[in-house]
């Protein structure tokens, strides 16, 4: 997983267009509604929480939202989430899935992901969100990039992973701390629909750099004679559970040859190879440039999404002790 840092410049600017782009519509839209519980509950404060809101915040508002709901409860709504695919349905079932599915309508007539924000013609849409953050690779497993091309036309960007499913919460489907870009397979073929939560997973703009970098860490093993296996190693039950959720380890086993070339980089040169690489290009190129040049990656880790297996290869270059854990 890559830290995106909130505090940084274009993050901070991607949520201001965001609020831009998506606050006057969600008014709009509650303004229409025929509940009047949920017009009270939706305030223009209620609505900038829910837009740009941190995790906890928009969880609990979520959480709020439906006792405020007369006769509503969150559980009552996820039961009818449950429930509204089964067959045969109990009679409480049926009643229960007749009862919430006008409510469901009518949050979804507000906070609609799929037929407003995600589609290309949409005026602010994903596309729009995906070319401000400019985040180059998956943020869940760095393997992937996630380019985003908007001229002449909005052709291709990320996929945007709800790490609250918009399923079990409608009215997180726009919150822009839900979204995290990300590739196909990490968002629709691994993770899903599955259930994250804030004490048991990883959240990329809630646990720092330091926190992330730490509690995940790539390293390695010999299957045999000059084949290599990846090793995850993990500090925390959260830093287990996340690389469990998007099959980190089992992903990374297609970039084993990787780990060969690594290798032989080390046994080949007795001393530094970014030192020898350094002297040859003293006074040209720069250190960071060096290492790019020399692995084709970002050794800083503010620039691991920059490039695909960014922070594999420092992980396993530390160990290897091609570079030093300290070395820029």
């Amino acid at each position: 997983m890559i830290y995106i840092n909130s505090n940084d410049a274009k993050i901070k600017s991607a949520l201001n267009f965001h609020i831009n782009g998506l606050f006057s519509i969600l008014k709009r839209r509650v303004s229409r509604c025929t509940n009047s519980d949920i017009r009270n509950f939706l305030s223009d404060g209620n609505l900038m929480i829910f837009l740009q809101g941190n995790p906890d915040e928009i969880q609990g508002l979520n959480n709020q939202f439906y006792s405020s709901i007369t006769n509503y409860t969150f559980n009552g709504y996820n039961d009818f989430r449950l429930n509204i695919d089964k067959e045969p349905k109990s009679r409480a079932e049926k009643c229960n899935v007749t009862k919430y599915r006008t409510l469901h309508l009518l949050i979804e007539t507000i906070f609609n992901y799929e037929t407003s924000f995600s589609k290309k013609t949409t005026k602010y849409s994903t596309y729009n969100l995906a070319k401000n953050l400019d985040i180059n690779t998956c943020v869940y497993c760095n393997r992937m990039y996630t380019k985003t091309v908007f001229t002449p036309d909005k052709l291709t960007r990320p996929e945007f992973d709800h790490w609250f499913p918009k399923s079990k919460y409608p009215l997180l489907a726009l919150s822009f701390y839900n979204l995290i870009p990300s590739c196909h397979i990490c968002n629709s073929s691994l993770k899903g629909a599955t259930n994250l939560n804030l004490n048991e997973y990883l959240h990329p703009y809630i646990d720092d750099e330091k926190t992330i970098n730490n509690d995940i860490k790539f390293s390695y093993y010999n299957k045999s004679l000059n084949t290599y296996g990846f090793k995850m190693n993990t500090l925390s039950s959260k830093g287990k559970n996340t690389i469990e959720a998007f099959k980190i380890k089992e992903i990374y086993e297609t970039h084993e040859e990787e780990i060969k070339e690594l290798r032989r980089i080390r046994d080949v040169y007795s001393d530094s190879y970014l030192q020898k690489l350094s002297t040859l290009y003293k006074g040209i190129i720069s250190q960071d440039e060096v290492y790019r040049l020399a692995f084709g990656v970002y050794i800083e880790e503010a620039k691991f999404e920059k490039r695909p297996l960014s922070k594999m290869k420092k992980d396993i270059l530390i160990e290897l002790g091609i570079i030093t854990k300290n070395e820029k």
